[in-house]
């Protein structure tokens, strides 16, 4: 397990009397507010040695003393999954699609995280490849994420490259930056798509109300441009099978964009329609990356992968009226 970080301390001085704790620490150290309430309300922030409140106001001469919290590595996240068989890690045997010398192509499971949230829970993918190959801990640019060269949401199944080398990562993701990566999705939307192959060009911000993203009006000056094609495959009375290519790789695109046109993507509980008798249901996000195209970084052949549709869809679309 990781070492233990050591502790922070300030002494109050005439120019901080009178200041908020949180106030204090939010400008003395490199940490979120709502991180710190949090180590405050843990009991790893004290002040004059006694375990404060979140608003308390300094004094002259208050000791704060600050614990930060101390969140393994990835490669000893890996290792721990490795002794404790209780948490039930797949294996890279059971997702692999293709191994070359610079890169995996995987077949990311549906409900398993890429990489580590801020919180540090769950099974994730990068602890899946480091369990398999732990020299893939140096490559990249982020150690809690390392050989991750684009994500999938932790919803979303399907086709993912692993970089295994600092070569394969550096080109890799010199390919996404330059949109040379063609991604293709099959995505079962509730409700009719307006057209049978069309362009979604709305931009994408975070919403302000909502812990998800926002598809704006694509003449909008707020958030990112965003580019969606797509090209239905089969229609239902209730919902819509379509074939889905991103242009542009923005967080939750599809399912902002799909919602924004009124067509949620199926299982999606977080872009959701409120017309509940019109809702097509699934367990899970029926949203897959079903097709990737590349350049390998090695002998400069453009690779083509797909992989046959989930099974979760034929399985909603089998009860679906037409």
């Amino acid at each position: 397990m990781p070492k233990a970080n050591p502790s922070q301390t300030w002494t109050i001085t005439e120019d901080q009397v009178d200041m908020r704790l949180d106030h204090f620490l939010t400008q003395e150290t490199d940490k979120t507010r709502s991180s710190l309430k949090i180590a405050i309300k843990e009991g790893r922030v004290t002040v004059s040695g006694e375990k404060p409140s979140v608003h308390r106001f300094l004094r002259l001469g208050d000791k704060i003393v600050f614990t930060p919290e101390v969140k393994p590595t990835a490669l000893e996240r890996a290792e721990e999954k490795v002794k404790n068989p209780e948490l039930r890690l797949p294996t890279l045997a059971d997702i692999l699609i293709d191994t070359q010398p610079d890169y995996y192509v995987i077949n990311k499971p549906a409900g398993l995280m890429v990489h580590p949230d801020n919180r540090g829970e769950g099974d994730t993918l990068v602890d899946v490849i480091l369990t398999a190959e732990p020299e893939i801990v140096k490559v990249g640019e982020d150690p809690s994420r390392p050989g991750i060269v684009h994500r999938l949401d932790k919803d979303v199944s399907g086709l993912m490259l692993i970089a295994r080398t600092q070569k394969g990562f550096d080109f890799l993701k010199e390919e996404f930056s330059q949109r040379h990566v063609k991604k293709t999705y099959t995505a079962l939307v509730n409700g009719t798509l307006p057209h049978d192959e069309d362009d979604v060009k709305f931009r994408i911000a975070r919403s302000t109300t909502k812990a998800r993203m926002a598809a704006l009006p694509q003449n909008d000056k707020e958030g990112k441009a965003a580019w969606t094609h797509y090209r239905v495959l089969d229609r239902f009375r209730t919902a819509t099978l379509a074939e889905v290519e991103i242009l542009s790789g923005r967080t939750h695109q599809i399912r902002a964009h799909m919602h924004a046109l009124g067509c949620p993507v199926v299982g999606d509980g977080l872009y959701s329609i409120k017309k509940t008798e019109f809702r097509a249901i699934s367990p899970r996000l029926l949203l897959q990356s079903a097709g990737i195209e590349f350049t390998d970084p090695v002998t400069a052949e453009r690779k083509t992968y797909s992989i046959e549709r989930d099974p979760a869809f034929a399985q909603v679309m089998a009860d679906l009226p037409r």
